[in-house]
């Protein structure tokens, strides 16, 4: 028996060196080759430019420009400053676009108009962080947090992550991120610093595939942000939240129809059972008030209009009042 370790050592010798064989022959070719298909801003993180005043901005699909004004971390109004010196209570939401309020005008985007019905309700003493990026998932949503808005200590945040991370992409964020050599979010697999695991990943067709955005159910594309790495991304920015002494809501952002959406709308709202945290997801409610009414531009189907931007606000309004999260003690 005292030799049985021993006989494995040397069983496993030739396994290493075929490992460290590949390893350093991939290194020397300069494996992984540079990402043929960038994110749309060529890093993998990024923040909308500070301290515009009703900037022109241009939306393709629309053929038009909407005026956007920023504070000096990039965060589309409503304007906050990062001290808070009245030591108001602040609710913060975080997404992609949509939450950003692409094509709407500064005081038309769900986080404004949210921000105007608890002033009109009475509720005084709140601010309103708009914390959505244009084309951001959790992937960057966790980079955001560390970097930018867990400075303003939110002491509510919605993590409204989904209609972004359930796009589908020639390359996962994590790996485009990996074949452009940025290397912050490491810490979350080691594995992803080996060339030979990158490799054997490519052969699988987990990193680089066709690039096809298609609608639920097909097999083409990968998602931006995988299943496994969705909820790892929602219950790192909990954890971040908690520890920060906020409050996180998961939040499903609603678009018109469900569609390409439904799986990670089920695993978010799973990520809330097992995390213990407030879960909402207007979904239902959108898909019936858009059958009756215009809630998004005809041209751009994944941006809600102004009136869907009011429609939305009213809801998290509610949600948040009957959950006692506008105030402290919910008074």
């Amino acid at each position: 028996m005292g030799s049985l370790p021993r006989r494995l050592i040397f069983s496993l010798v030739p396994v290493v060196a075929l490992f460290s064989l590949a390893e350093g022959g991939l290194r020397m070719s300069g494996y992984p080759p540079e990402a043929t298909a960038p994110f749309e801003h060529n890093e993998p993180f990024w923040i909308v430019d500070a301290d515009q005043r009703l900037e022109a901005t241009t939306h393709k699909e629309l053929g038009i420009s909407f005026p956007v004004s920023t504070n000096h971390d990039g965060l589309r109004a409503p304007l906050v400053e990062l001290d808070n010196t009245a030591d108001d209570w602040r609710i913060m939401t975080m997404g992609c676009s949509t939450t950003f309020g692409w094509g709407v005008a500064d005081d038309e985007s769900y986080p404004a108009q949210l921000d105007t019905l608890i002033a009109d309700s009475g509720q005084g003493g709140v601010q309103v962080i708009n914390g959505g990026q244009p084309g951001y998932t959790s992937f960057q949503g966790r980079w955001l947090w560390d970097s930018v808005l867990a400075d303003y200590k939110p002491d509510v945040v919605l993590i409204g992550f989904i209609v972004q991370d359930a796009r589908k992409a020639a390359y996962s964020d994590k790996s485009q991120a990996v074949l452009q050599g940025d290397a912050r979010f490491l810490k979350d697999n080691i594995l992803y610093k080996l060339r030979t695991y990158l490799w054997l990943f490519e052969r699988l067709g987990a990193v680089q595939i066709e690039a096809k955005e298609r609608g639920q159910g097909d097999d083409g594309g990968t998602f931006r942000v995988p299943l496994k790495e969705y909820g790892e991304n929602l219950q790192a920015l909990i954890s971040a939240v908690k520890a920060s002494g906020g409050t996180p809501v998961l939040f499903g952002y609603p678009l018109e129809r469900t569609g390409y959406t439904k799986q990670h709308r089920y695993y978010i709202q799973a990520t809330a059972e097992h995390a213990g945290v407030s879960f909402f997801d207007p979904q239902p409610q959108m898909e019936s008030a858009s059958n009756d009414s215009e809630l998004y531009f005809p041209q751009d189907r994944g941006h809600a209009n102004a009136a869907g931007n009011a429609l939305i606000a009213k809801w998290v309004f509610d949600f948040l009042r009957d959950n006692a999260l506008l105030s402290e003690g919910g008074s």
